[in-house]
């Protein structure tokens, strides 16, 4: 009697063991990490009437509510697609599995905002000379932040709104201008920088020479016209072939590997990890690491420093647009919105 009742307990313990150990599992693969909610926004130019995607891979998420912030009806699909009617700033909120809630703030620009202002236009003075301050502004309203190229060096010069530059060389330059970060119109002016004058500082006073001979003794005597030896001369000089200076053919244009924001997404983590760094995004930015970047639409740095300040730190990135050049894929330019984890708060860098 007394086994058969130790045999019950065994059973009953090993049960309800069994049935602990089934809940917990079942807990922990449908766990989601409320801190860590993984969700993408995908737009091209970030604008109004534009479809945006909006796609969520965290994982264990069984249901999704998105929340636009627009007053637009709740949607429950995990891979949709939403247009904004009229621009501004919109909060997006994601609800997982009706518990875990996560905001995004996006700011939409206005479509027909560049027919509205057009193209910006340089203002220039009028002669320029190397060595001497050249001054510069533009016409454009608006403008928040400026980006002067002035065609002696790759990347930016002057980040001014009223730039004064002095060119080193001669010849003639072709200045660009982007008015906040938008690349898809750029001003271009192109100017002539006229050299240096260089000025006698002892000129001769031609008023006191005094001449050893007259005008007279340096003519010809007169008579009928003779033929100059120097034309018979001339057709027994070799004349050596002209080089060619080019090519037959014109070299293709070379042009930049594709990549798409989601996969520049994670290799900026991948910077921030330690496991990449700013030179492996040279195939992609055609070698110039030092194109502008829009960081939190507020400060304007280069993507070099943009790789040095994410070094090493927890980011989270919430929003990601590449400016790249239609002929040679090349990113000119790219706007991001990140925030960086400190004592545990994720705060704006």
């Amino acid at each position: 009697m007394g086994k058969n009742l130790d045999v019950r307990i065994t059973l009953v313990f090993s049960t309800v063991l069994l049935i602990g150990v089934t809940l917990l599992l079942i807990q922990f693969f449908k766990h989601v990490d409320c801190d860590n909610i993984i969700y993408y926004i995908l737009s091209e130019q970030s604008q109004s009437e534009e479809p945006i995607e909006f796609y969520d891979k965290t994982p264990n998420s069984k249901t999704w509510e998105w929340n636009f912030g627009d007053g637009s009806p709740i949607d429950k699909r995990k891979h949709t697609f939403h247009t904004y009617k009229n621009p501004g700033k919109y909060t997006v909120t994601l609800t997982i599995n009706g518990n875990c809630t996560s905001t995004r703030e996006i700011t939409l620009k206005d479509k027909y905002l560049l027919d509205k202002l057009g193209t910006p236009h340089i203002i220039s003075s009028k002669i320029i000379t190397v060595g001497q301050p050249a001054y510069f502004y533009s016409t454009a309203e608006n403008a928040k932040t400026w980006e002067w190229a002035f065609g002696e060096n790759r990347g930016i010069n002057e980040n001014s709104s009223n730039p004064v530059y002095t060119f080193s060389s001669s010849g003639e330059k072709i200045v660009t201008l982007v008015i906040n970060g938008d690349f898809s119109r750029v001003a271009k002016k192109v100017i002539y920088v006229h050299p240096k004058v260089i000025r006698k500082t002892n000129p001769l006073d031609v008023t006191s020479y005094v001449y050893e001979k007259s005008a007279e003794s340096f003519c010809l005597p007169r008579g009928s016209v003779k033929k100059d030896p120097l034309e018979d001369m001339l057709q027994y000089v070799p004349v050596a072939p002209k080089n060619k200076t080019q090519n037959d053919t014109i070299a293709p244009i070379k042009k930049a590997t594709k990549v798409s924001e989601d996969q520049f997404e994670i290799l900026l983590n991948k910077v921030a990890e330690g496991s990449k760094v700013k030179d492996d995004f040279s195939d992609f930015l055609c070698d110039d690491l030092e194109i502008p970047v829009v960081k939190n639409d507020s400060d304007l740095l280069t993507f070099a420093q943009l790789c040095a300040n994410i070094k090493g730190k927890k980011i989270k990135i919430e929003s990601i647009r590449l400016n790249k050049d239609k002929q040679t894929n090349c990113i000119k330019g790219l706007n991001i919105n990140y925030k960086v984890k400190k004592y545990l708060i994720w705060s704006k860098d």
